[in-house]
């Protein structure tokens, strides 16, 4: 049985680990929020190219791109988004192992980003062709730029058919999700269902050409996707850390009061049995 002393050093040790995921707790809500608002800032960009796009693909005839085009040649790449690090309850598990599913049998190109996504296909013996480190944590535009534009060259080289990017949406503080999005070819049919919300009815006047404006605007709308999931990865991750701390402050607590409900039970043992030792003492006296 446990001593008064060992009780303390324990809830003492509980307190301690308890205070540390606190503060993770705080930091992933630091994190969250800014990972928002840099999703949120980037959007009305986004929404903006693809709103541009939509108009050119609807009036303007033969306006044909390499992104835009599919290839037969290369093998199937998949660039798969998760966590540097773990304590973040099970969205590096999720994430991976839905990423798992979604590949093709046979010869593929394998994108990783993140050091948990590393480990996961080097565990699963899977060769992985190119790898990301630490550009998940606070997403950049020159990051995302960066494996853009790799990604973009492999696909004009013909090195790979198609690009799936894989990563967890972000939809609220308590729901995150892992999807998967083809990034290349672009299709046209995801511009003929988007609703946009222009209350623009005129004509654009396009400068230097249409042709132009489009070649420009691609590779601008396939980074906007890249850099959007590298955000929504980055608030998945810390609204996942955020509910594994919390539950782990929860889980603190209660071994804390169960811990506090033995120690006042050892002292009550302890004061009992003092009390027991002296009447036995008094009596004993008593007897010579």
């Amino acid at each position: 049985m446990q001593t008064a002393s060992d009780i303390k050093n324990s809830i003492k040790a509980i307190q301690e680990i308890s205070q540390i995921t606190n503060a993770m707790k705080l930091i992933s809500t630091s994190k969250m929020t800014k990972a928002i608002q840099r999703y949120e800032a980037n959007l009305l960009y986004f929404e903006r190219v693809q709103s541009v796009l939509k108009d050119l693909l609807a009036t303007t005839e033969e306006l044909h791109h390499v992104y835009f085009t599919p290839n037969n040649e290369g093998v199937p790449a998949y660039v798969v988004i998760a966590a540097d690090k773990g304590l973040c309850g099970g969205y590096n598990h999720n994430v991976l192992n839905f990423a798992y599913r979604q590949m093709q049998p046979g010869d593929k190109m394998i994108i990783t980003i993140g050091q948990e996504t590393r480990a996961f296909f080097e565990r699963k013996n899977i060769m992985i062709d190119l790898e990301y480190l630490h550009i998940v944590q606070q997403p950049t535009l020159y990051e995302a730029r960066n494996l853009t534009n790799d990604i973009c060259r492999m696909y004009r080289e013909k090195l790979i058919s198609e690009a799936t990017l894989i990563y967890t949406r972000y939809y609220s503080r308590v729901k995150q999700a892992p999807v998967a999005m083809k990034l290349l070819p672009v299709s046209e049919s995801t511009f003929a269902g988007e609703d946009l919300g222009s209350t623009y009815s005129g004509d654009f006047s396009y400068h230097p050409s249409r042709r132009e404006v489009f070649d420009t605007l691609v590779p601008q709308y396939i980074l906007g996707l890249v850099y959007g999931a590298l955000v929504q990865a980055a608030a998945s991750e810390n609204a996942a850390r955020l509910m594994a701390m919390d539950s782990a402050a929860k889980n603190a607590d209660e071994m804390i009061r169960g811990l506090s409900m033995q120690l006042n039970h050892a002292r009550q043992q302890a004061v009992t049995r003092e009390i027991t030792e002296i009447v036995s003492a008094v009596e004993a006296l008593a007897e010579d």
